[in-house]
Order: structure tokens, then sequence, then C-alpha cells
């Protein structure tokens, strides 16, 4: 019973350090990259769906966002940490939206962005 309790618990300080470092590498004016959902949809990317998309007046292609280079305009500092970007080349997300907003830990972890280097 020992060895599991023991195992649970450094897996969970793993994780909690892990987390951590994802917050603090990432800074507002960073710029990142959207890499491909990890299902079929982005799980960890808060993407509209596509009849508000289509209300909005924009096209709802969910394949535009992949390889789309971003800067984090806004950091909300919490357990879960959510960013809020925006295109780096100044377009709007489905010529619709001009901000979409992702789980910053979540996202890095499954690949869904990752941090731009040129």
């Amino acid at each position: 019973m020992k060895p599991i309790l023991f195992l649970v618990i450094f897996y969970f300080l793993i994780g909690t350090i892990n987390a951590q470092n994802h917050q603090d590498s990432v800074k507002i004016g960073d710029e990142l990259i959207i890499g491909e959902p990890s299902g079929i949809l982005y799980q960890n990317i808060n993407v509209p769906r596509k009849n508000f998309i289509i209300k909005r007046g924009g096209i709802p292609n969910i394949s535009t966002l992949e390889n789309s280079v971003v800067t984090v305009t806004k950091i909300s500092h919490s357990d879960n940490p959510t960013i809020t970007f925006k295109k780096s080349d100044g377009r709007k997300f489905f010529r619709a939206y001009r901000t979409l907003t992702a789980e910053l830990n979540g996202a890095i972890s499954t690949g869904e962005m990752a941090l731009y280097t040129r």
C-alpha cells in the first residue's frame, strides 16, 4: 500500500512542477504557433462553434488555425492559467474573431500550441 501511495504522490508532484514551468515560460507579447489538434477538434483552444462563426459572417474552416503564429495578449494567473491571443499578422480568426483563448498548460503539453522560434 505504501509504494502505491508514494507513486501517486510522486506523479502529482511531477505534474505540479511541470505545470508551473509552462506558466512561467510564456509572457505577454510572446509568439506561439498553433499546431495540430490533439483529436478531431482542439481540446485546449477555445474555438467557437461553427454556427456562431457563421452568425458573425465568418468562414468556419478549423484547418486555417493550424500553423498560425499568434501573440499572447493576456494571461490569467490561476491554478489553470488561460491565455488570450491574437494573430501576429493582424488578421481575424475565421474572418470574425480578433482574439481566442486557450488553457495554457493543456495546450502546450498536448502539442496544440508551442513557442515560436524564428
